[in-house]
C-alpha cells in the first residue's frame, strides 16, 4: 500500500512538473496582447500551450480546399478602464488541417453547419503563439495557432 501511495505522489508530481512546464495557464488575451504591443514578444514560449478565451470579431477563410484548408479568426477580449474608456485586446488564431474544415464557411447559409464558430461567439482556444501581425498603422497583433477550440 505503501509502494503505491508513493508512486501515486511520485506520479503527480511530475505530471505537475510537466503540465507547468508545457502549458502556460497565466496567459491570457489582454497579456498576450499587451506583450506583443510593447514590443515584448520574445518572452512569450512558442514551446508552450496557451489557453484563450476571447469573442469571435471577425473570421476568413483562407484556403477552402478540404485538404489545405486554412482560416483565420479574430477574437477580442476587452475591459472599462474608469468609466469613459473600454480597452480591447486582439489576437489572430490560425487554423489549418481538415480537422477545422467548415468551422469557418466560406459564404454565409442558411442552415449553419454545426462545426461552424458563429460571429460574436465565445471561445476558447487551445493553441501555440508562432508570431505577430502588423497592420498598415503599425499596431502589433499576435498570432497563434489553434489546435483545439471549444465553442
Amino acid at each position: 500500500m505503501k509502494k503505491f501511495l508513493v508512486a501515486v505522489v511520485l506520479f503527480s508530481s511530475i505530471f505537475t512538473l510537466y503540465a507547468e512546464s508545457t502549458i502556460n495557464f497565466d496567459m491570457t488575451l489582454e497579456k498576450l496582447a499587451t506583450l506583443i504591443s510593447e514590443g515584448k514578444g520574445n518572452t512569450i514560449n512558442p514551446d508552450q500551450f496557451l489557453i484563450i478565451e476571447g469573442t469571435v470579431s471577425a473570421r476568413e477563410v483562407l484556403n477552402s480546399d478540404k485538404n489545405a484548408y486554412s482560416a483565420i479568426l479574430d477574437i477580442s477580449s476587452g475591459k472599462w478602464e474608469g468609466t469613459e474608456k473600454i480597452l480591447i485586446y486582439h489576437c489572430y488564431v490560425q487554423l489549418k488541417g481538415s480537422k477545422f474544415e467548415g468551422t469557418v464557411p466560406v459564404r454565409r447559409s442558411r442552415k449553419p453547419n454545426p462545426k461552424e464558430i458563429t460571429l460574436n461567439s465565445r471561445i476558447l482556444i487551445l493553441g501555440k503563439y508562432i508570431g505577430y501581425r502588423e497592420d498598415k498603422k503599425g499596431n502589433k497583433y499576435p498570432v497563434i495557432i489553434g489546435l483545439k477550440i471549444r465553442k
